[in-house]
């Protein structure tokens, strides 16, 4: 026998012994075939996309069938959800490209498996009430309780202890911007004790006032009123052509937070000598931080103005007005001005033209389009038609 006809009769061999006969009754897996009604998907079983899947935790078996009108209306084709029909049926959604069913099955596996029961929950955790029976010195406290032991230390505090008191209102600061603790402060009475401070003769504590103020006033109506009354606006106002540019910028933001959005303030301001004062501190000064928050307090009110559609910050400016756009021209001109203080700046050019049309010399028209130039390439859009406005 030759080798050839050897190794034939042994492939023919080892086929047959190792083959298994298929019996005519043995199921033949193919493609799942899908109907109008749910179906179970066997084993093995590969599925086409567009179709509605749902897994019966009855059963442990995927069922399928095509997506219906009704489908497609109630969760939109090619939404991908996980959703419980009832305690039987986790509804998988259709069926697309990105959404794995089977990861979705072994997660919801692994859930059902999983030790974190709820019963496993409610022993590994303790509730409130068996950690107060435990710890019978814990105190639990709401916003306002917490409020009112820090003003108990506030009132207490020396006014020696600086370190103290400046940590104390820091920690007033965090709370009183929430609009129901700002109220509580009046309410209560307590803001009295912050106002007292506005006159300690430290900075540092005197600053940690304004911030407390600034928080409490910002957009709660009912305190900027009462800080308005209780003279801490004159208090500001008077005080602000003394202070240095750094103290200055943060007397100016607790100003802007006492009448910003409430045309009432404002009136307050103007009586006070307000756009006078701060006119003149702007055209004295001589850094970019403080000429920045004098801007940004102007341009904030004047918008105010534009929605309000009144004239009145314009006609309140125009005293003082002079003086101011002649500063706003030099910080404009000035190449050194840095690049924050010159944006809040061609706002304000923008909303006073009428105010500071003669104000726009050669020097300040070349810088305007050399600006131009910048914003363009920076696809600054809106500062760029801000510029147009000016130089038209």
């Amino acid at each position: 026998m030759n080798l050839k006809l050897l190794t034939t009769i042994l492939f023919l061999w080892t086929w047959v012994s190792v083959t298994p006969l298929l019996d005519e009754s043995d199921d033949v897996i193919e493609k799942f075939v899908a109907t109008s009604e749910w179906a179970d998907i066997k084993e093995g079983q590969s599925i086409g996309k567009g179709l509605h899947v749902r897994m019966n935790l009855e059963t442990g078996r995927k069922e399928a069938k095509k997506l219906s009108k009704e489908d497609s209306e109630s969760s939109g084709v090619g939404e991908n959800r996980l959703a419980i029909k009832d305690d039987s049926i986790v509804d998988l959604g259709i069926v697309d490209d990105s959404l794995d069913v089977e990861k979705l099955e072994e997660g919801l596996k692994r859930a059902a498996n999983s030790d974190d029961s709820s019963e496993t929950l409610s022993g590994r955790f303790r509730t409130i009430e068996d950690l107060k029976k435990e710890m019978p010195n814990l105190k639990m406290q709401t916003e306002g309780e917490v409020l009112k032991d820090k003003m108990s230390v506030l009132s207490s505090t020396s006014d020696t202890d600086i370190p103290s008191l400046i940590i104390v209102l820091e920690e007033l600061e965090d709370l009183a911007h929430k609009y129901d603790n700002g109220q509580l402060l009046v309410t209560q009475g307590w803001m009295k004790r912050v106002g007292e401070l506005l006159f300690h003769p430290s900075e540092e504590v005197y600053k940690a006032v304004l911030r407390v103020i600034s928080s409490a006033t910002q957009s709660n109506p009912p305190v900027q009123v009462h800080c308005i009354q209780a003279g801490y606006l004159g208090t500001l106002i008077s005080r602000l052509l003394s202070q240095s540019e750094k103290l200055a910028k943060s007397t100016i933001f607790a100003i802007s937070s006492m009448v910003r959005n409430m045309p009432a303030a404002l009136d307050a301001f103007k009586s006070l000598h307000g756009y006078n004062t701060l006119s003149t501190k702007l055209a004295v000064s001589s850094l970019g931080p403080l000429q920045r928050a004098i801007l940004t307090f102007y341009n904030d009110i004047l918008e105010q103005d534009v929605q309000l559609k009144s004239d009145a910050v314009i006609t309140n400016l125009k005293p003082g007005g002079s003086m101011v756009c002649k500063k706003v021209s030099e910080i404009l001109s000035d190449s050194n001005s840095s690049l924050d203080v010159v944006e809040e700046t061609i706002y304000f050019y923008s909303r006073t033209q009428q105010l500071c049309s003669e104000e726009i010399t050669s020097p300040v028209t070349e810088r305007l389009k050399q600006l131009l130039i910048l914003f363009d390439n920076e696809k600054n859009e809106e500062l760029s038609l801000k510029i147009r406005e000016i130089l038209s």
